[in-house]
């Protein structure tokens, strides 16, 4: 499997088109049909754009596919003190969205976690 492909199943895993990855970095629509690797250019424009992808196993298929570190960050809501979000009026629709978007963060994470599973698994037999 080339970093294309790595591509591909990293997009899918976050729930992005290949239209909107793209169009949000500039890319022809064409790039994740044409070839097997990409150049040091693309990739690096794709990790930058994507902090939490682990840039060995995008080049080289190594290692896990997010950084080990996105298990220890708090979602952005969460890092606000009790008293600024007592101080701040309460958008009762913000406040619902942001939650939803940490469960699915924790969703793709608990998901992430299980193939690290079991993926572990398969590697003592």
């Amino acid at each position: 499997m080339g970093a294309t492909e790595r591509v591909k199943e990293f997009i899918d895993y976050k729930g992005i088109t290949k239209y909107k990855l793209c169009q949000s970095l500039g890319f022809s629509n064409k790039f994740l049909d044409n070839s097997s690797n990409m150049g040091t250019d693309k990739a690096g424009k794709i990790l930058h754009h994507f902090p939490d992808l682990n840039p060995e196993w995008l080049l080289t298929g190594n290692g896990s596919m997010l950084k080990a570190d996105i298990l220890n960050e708090a979602p952005e809501i969460y890092k606000k003190t009790v008293k600024e979000n007592l101080e701040e009026e309460m958008d009762y629709k913000e406040l619902a969205e942001a939650r939803k978007e940490t469960i699915d963060s924790l969703k793709k994470i608990i998901a992430y976690l299980e193939v690290q599973i079991e993926e572990s698994k398969k590697n003592k037999k």
